[in-house]
């Protein structure tokens, strides 16, 4: 037994789910796996319970969670651990078997825009058309035309400059070219006969290769799953989908994960639903908060109590109360700035989560190319100002799903601008503000007791931490902003504390 407390009720019912399954019979499972409920411990131990002779495989997106997941898994009869991009590698290569992936580099995306390009395209333009291409293989691969791309090219912000218009280089150009460069990338073996992890993804998916090979297949994590990946899932399993994840800590929306999946499974596959939404991560107070946005949520009765407080004075009161190991945590990312730059200042060692923020930042510093700190500033407004308007008339006329991503996008790029601004705070030259981007942006580290971890609660998924200090007037209500605010508290283990970033100038 795997276990260090003895399995809960719900633990024991998906045992039993398990033990059921015949070669043959189809069944479908969904459980709702809240924040710390043991969730990769009660599958792997699961895995016990299945009969002898059926093969079974458990899905992972990222490498480090395959790897961590096949040596719990070793020694498990019949049981494999894969990565969605190795099973659909594994795919594509029988019917291209002298294919091979290449991960670091651009050629693939390269390839596709210059062949449907030509030469004649200006290069931001092709780099932009690219971008969609590689972006629509990953969440619409079954687009018919260049309209379906449209909501994609907004969403990750793959729309040119209204100055391209008047030469003919304007949205519907890079829909049209990179929906001709979807089609292409179906359709002919790569140049080079090099793939990229978008194709490894997207061919099974679109070209129809993916057949069932497995009895029981099991997908981690569902929730953050675009509909892509979650067919390849579909697409290898003979009789027993298994599909784990919580519906309430789907925050990933504006990237494309499928939020809805876990309803439209289960209705789909005629699925039985079971939960597992005991938390024995969470001292009891901090459950009692949770539980105002996940009603189901539920203490381990051997739980330590934990405790809620609110901080007085804002940022200034933070930069004293924060210690080695604490997570500090904000919706959106440009307070964190200023947070950390104080800590900093304070002489307690402390970190910015997302290497890839920083290096996006510092992308943007090097286009608008500011000669001084304030033409930097100014420059900033200025984009600031443009990019939002760019996306007024899109939003205009969007509906539901589509008005909340452009809004999302909207909010984006005031976010990037308030942290630039920040950043740029008693810096002396622009080269300064670069140097400050790389000093506190990191994904090294982050585990250590010595540091404190400045996280967007975005970031902050999948971590834990003894204390958690919320900037609570950073969270929203309502949807997924209800899943952001659920997924920041559960985050605490011992000590939830709420700060005010209304108080002490945040």
């Amino acid at each position: 037994m795997a276990f260090d407390h003895a399995p809960s009720e719900k633990q024991v019912a998906i045992f039993n789910w398990f033990a059921q399954l015949e070669i043959g019979r189809v069944e479908a499972l969904v459980a709702r796996a809240r924040a710390g409920t043991g969730k990769t411990t009660t599958i792997i131990e699961a895995l016990r319970y299945i009969p002898a002779g059926m093969r079974t495989l458990v899905c992972a997106f990222g490498k480090d969670i395959q790897l961590e997941l096949a040596k719990r898994v070793e020694g498990i009869q019949g049981v494999e651990a894969r990565t969605i991009h190795s099973l659909g590698l594994q795919c594509v290569k029988r019917f291209w078997s002298d294919v091979r992936p290449d991960f670091k580099s651009n050629d693939r995306e390269e390839d596709l825009v210059n062949r449907v390009c030509g030469m004649t395209a200006p290069d931001a333009i092709k780099k932009l058309v690219g971008k969609l291409c590689t972006k629509a293989r990953l969440t619409t691969p079954h687009a018919s035309k260049a309209e379906d791309l449209v909501t994609v090219a907004i969403e990750f912000e793959c729309t040119p400059d209204e100055s391209w218009e008047a030469d003919g280089f304007g949205l519907d150009y890079v829909t049209q070219k990179a929906y001709e460069a979807l089609d292409l990338a179906a359709s002919q073996k790569p140049t080079r006969n090099v793939i990229d992890g978008a194709d490894m993804i997207f061919l099974p998916v679109r070209n129809r290769w993916l057949r069932p090979v497995y009895d029981v297949v099991i997908v981690d994590e569902g929730q953050d799953m675009n509909a892509c990946q979650l067919e390849i899932a579909q697409g290898l399993c003979k009789n027993n989908l298994v599909v784990v994840g919580d519906d309430r800590q789907a925050i990933y929306g504006f990237a494309g994960a499928d939020s809805g999946s876990l309803d439209r499974l289960k209705v789909a596959l005629n699925a039985t639903e079971l939960p597992l939404n005991v938390t024995y991560r969470c001292g009891k107070a901090i459950v009692a908060v949770a539980q105002g946005y996940v009603p189901d949520f539920e203490a381990g009765p051997n739980n330590p109590e934990g405790s809620v407080t609110s901080l007085s004075g804002g940022v200034q009161a933070l930069t004293v109360a924060a210690g080695p190991g604490d997570f500090i945590l904000s919706r959106v990312n440009a307070p964190l700035v200023s947070v950390a730059m104080k800590l900093l200042r304070a002489g307690k060692r402390t970190k910015i989560a997302g290497r890839d923020i920083g290096a996006g930042l510092v992308s943007l510093v090097n286009r608008l190319k500011g000669k001084s700190v304030p033409d930097f500033l100014a420059k900033v407004a200025s984009w600031e100002v443009k990019e939002i308007a760019r996306l007024q008339p899109a939003l205009a006329k969007a509906t539901n799903g589509r008005k909340k991503s452009i809004e999302q996008k909207v909010e984006g790029i005031q976010d990037k601008a308030s942290m630039l601004v920040s950043l740029a705070d008693g810096a002396t030259s622009v080269d300064k503000v670069v140097s400050k981007i790389y000093e506190l942006f990191t994904d090294d580290g982050l585990g250590d007791k010595g540091l404190i971890v400045c996280s967007s609660v975005h970031k902050a998924k999948g971590r834990e931490a003894d204390r958690v200090f919320v900037l609570r007037d950073t969270l929203r209500s309502g949807g997924e902003e209800d899943n952001i605010a659920y997924v920041a508290v559960t985050r605490a283990k011992n000590e939830l504390v709420w700060v005010s970033s209304k108080e002490g100038g945040l």
